[in-house]
């Protein structure tokens, strides 16, 4: 392992939301993960989660698919939809937690996202889940609004810390360091 050159700590805000409405409808044709799509399926999560990296300054931005479950675990839980063989969108129902909902940028707007959540919410109600919950960093208006729309009620309000390291090639990792107790990749 190379040597640590520079440290960066950064320090955001995270909302924990819990949804509060009925089970909601969805005709979504979703598919379980395969492993055949995991290239295209982390390529995604670098692609959506670009932006929110870079605005909270998470190092490195264009690479959040460090932080993803290996193909083995993401078949329990990852839910993708599909056009042919092109990932349209994504979304994780983890044990009570909705996670990494993408919907790739040139599907964006379409209503995809708002489909998506109501997929997890169903499947998540359908499967016994007492309690279904989500993390989102207050960065992400849109997306808090959205889960606001469908009946996610913030919950609690914390700051996560976390620290970027450099090393002496160059290459950023990042690292949480407190989260509060959230669910956060």
């Amino acid at each position: 392992m190379s040597e640590i050159k520079t440290t960066q700590t950064v320090k955001w805000n995270m909302h924990e939301m819990e949804y509060k409405a009925n089970t909601q409808e969805s005709s979504l044709p979703l598919i379980p993960f395969e492993e055949k799509h995991y290239n295209q399926y982390a390529n995604l999560m670098d692609e959506c989660f670009y932006e929110m990296r870079k605005a909270l300054n998470i190092r490195p931005y264009e690479k959040h698919s460090y932080s993803l479950d290996e193909p083995a675990e993401l078949k329990e839980n990852t839910f993708l939809l599909l056009d042919d063989d092109e990932i349209i969108g994504a979304v994780t129902c983890a044990e009570t937690d909705i996670k990494n909902v993408a919907v790739s940028p040139r599907h964006q707007r379409k209503g995809y996202g708002r489909k998506l959540i109501k997929f997890a919410i169903n499947h998540m109600k359908n499967r016994g889940d007492a309690a279904i919950k989500l993390t989102v960093t207050k960065w992400n208006k849109n997306a808090i609004a959205l889960y606001e729309s469908l009946g996610f009620v913030i919950t609690t309000e914390s700051i996560v810390i976390g620290v970027n390291k450099q090393d002496a090639n160059g290459d950023w990792s990042f690292e949480f360091t407190e989260t509060k107790g959230l669910e956060i990749q």
